[in-house]
């Protein structure tokens, strides 16, 4: 006779049967988990999307851009201590309630409306997905979108509205339209542009806005040569009231930046866009005689894209303030010339402006010559950000923002300052245009390449009706042919096209 088990021993045999076959489940399960997160780190790194960014669909915010409710540590005024302060009070973002933001350049808001506690969708909000994506889990809804569908409709630009300008048939279309305007906007930058133009921080005064609406358009040369007799690109020098009676003027450059370096050749203005990464422009951009970039842009590890040459440096005195971005210790403001700005009142003078400044450039100034005696440093006159936005004004027929122009634009005429031929690259976007503000970052917003604290749609009008090459070099290489002040004489009339 065969052994005969008892209904005890029964039980447990059963039992541990089951235990066994969980335990095989369980391990599966941990083998299957550990290989779809495997999978999913390796796909955010080849994205630059953090996990738990594509996991959570929170979006990376730049360290320039914290959560509003944040403090962010920033030197001011004379102070020998840096102090903590709101965020609101920052340039490009409007004092206000801080529960309800104005939303400049920050993912977590869509209109004025909205609240920014409220940025998600809500659950009935939500399109369902179909097929196999309607069977996986929310985590990994949200991955796959994240990765492979970039942001969910109305993230970014309220209702996804501003989208229209970047797909294959936006109202961008291959090359930018100069004849941009603010009403072409999605409601949620319309609505940031226009509180921008309401608001008057430096006393702007301009007496005929929407004059160009009444006058012939001025062709690209014409603008060229109004550019060339009404912009003067000058720096601090030591003589200069009210620097003149304070010893540490001797740390200014004796002379203007113009009478020190150039006359150049060629020259590149490299922008900071997002739409510089996988350009692969590198070579051509170092090819140059001189070659600009602008406050915090790397060239290490993206010279394939951006090149590695570096003639100067423009910064603005929010970059040269901050904590964060290590001024005074990183090796990055040790490279090439450096030009400092800042915006002073828009009737100001230098005594005015002195114990007025966005930002202690003066104070950061003299810091860093401490340390760096040899590093050539010059700060830009402010009344060449004013005489530069009178220009944009006058050609554009409706209200532009009363903030000075964008980095990007300063350097674009500073460069024509100093050399016969300039080209621009990705300030006018090529058809690698996305919402990356930045090739090195992974902040997204089309507020960037739009517009929202500078008149910078406004910018790119201008330098497209400027622009002396063709279109498919927009479109290709996102390539802007400006000519160098001193390539043409207006007295004896209009530049050519360039060929």
């Amino acid at each position: 006779m065969g052994y005969k088990i008892t209904g005890a021993g029964m039980d447990r045999v059963s039992q541990l049967w089951r235990l066994r076959r969980r335990a095989r489940r369980g391990a599966l399960c941990m083998a299957l988990f550990c290989m779809s997160m495997a999978v999913l780190y390796t796909l955010c790194a080849e994205n630059s999307v953090p996990v738990t960014d594509a996991i959570f669909g929170e979006r990376a915010r730049t360290r320039a851009q914290p959560r509003t409710h944040s403090l962010v540590k920033v030197l001011r005024g004379g102070a020998s201590k840096p102090i903590y302060v709101d965020l609101q009070k920052l340039p490009g973002v409007i004092p206000g309630d801080p529960r309800r933001p104005i939303p400049v350049l920050s993912s977590l808001n869509h209109s004025l409306e909205t609240d920014h506690r409220d940025h998600r969708l809500r659950p009935k909000d939500r399109k369902p997905h179909g097929g196999f994506m309607s069977w996986l889990p929310r985590p990994l809804t949200r991955a796959i979108e994240t990765l492979f569908g970039g942001r969910r409709k109305g993230e970014l630009s309220g209702a996804g509205s501003d989208t229209e300008f970047f797909g294959p048939n936006g109202t961008l279309g291959e090359v930018w339209d100069d004849e941009m305007s603010s009403t072409m906007l999605g409601k949620r930058l319309r609505k940031v542009v226009q509180n921008y133009q309401a608001m008057n921080k430096y006393g702007v005064q301009f007496p005929d806005v929407g004059a160009a609406a009444r006058h012939p358009k001025r062709s690209g040369p014409e603008l060229l040569c109004q550019l060339k007799d009404t912009v003067s690109i000058t720096t601090l020098t030591p003589e200069m009231e009210p620097f003149v009676r304070f010893p540490w003027a001797t740390q200014l450059p004796p002379r203007h930046l113009s009478m020190d370096i150039g006359p150049f050749k060629t020259c590149a203005v490299v922008s900071s866009a997002g739409s510089m990464k996988n350009s692969g422009l590198g070579k051509e951009i170092d090819a140059h005689d001189a070659v600009v970039r602008f406050n915090a842009a790397p060239t290490t590890g993206f010279e394939k894209d951006v090149g590695s040459k570096t003639t100067i440096r423009l910064i603005n005195s929010q970059v040269m303030a901050s904590d964060d971005h290590r001024f005074l210790s990183s090796s990055l403001y040790s490279n090439g010339i450096l030009v400092g700005w800042d915006p002073a009142p828009y009737s100001s003078d230098l005594n005015e402006w002195y114990n007025k400044t966005d930002y202690p450039i003066f104070l950061q100034y003299q810091r860093y010559r401490r340390l760096h005696p040899q590093q050539p440093f010059y700060i830009l006159h402010p009344r060449v950000e004013w005489q530069l936005w009178n220009r944009i004004q006058e050609n554009m027929a409706e209200p532009i923002q009363k903030n000075p122009p964008s980095s990007g634009l300063l350097g674009t005429v500073l460069m024509m300052s100093l050399c016969e031929v300039v080209h621009v690259y990705e300030f006018l976007p090529s058809r690698r245009k996305t919402e990356l503000c930045h090739y090195y970052q992974r902040f997204i917003d089309a507020a960037c390449t739009l517009g929202a604290y500078h008149p910078l749609l406004y910018e790119k009008n201008l330098v497209k009706r400027m622009n002396q090459g063709l279109d498919r070099d927009i479109y290709t290489h996102g390539r802007v042919s400006l000519p160098g002040f001193s390539s043409f004489n207006c007295t004896r009339g209009l530049p050519s096209a360039m060929h």
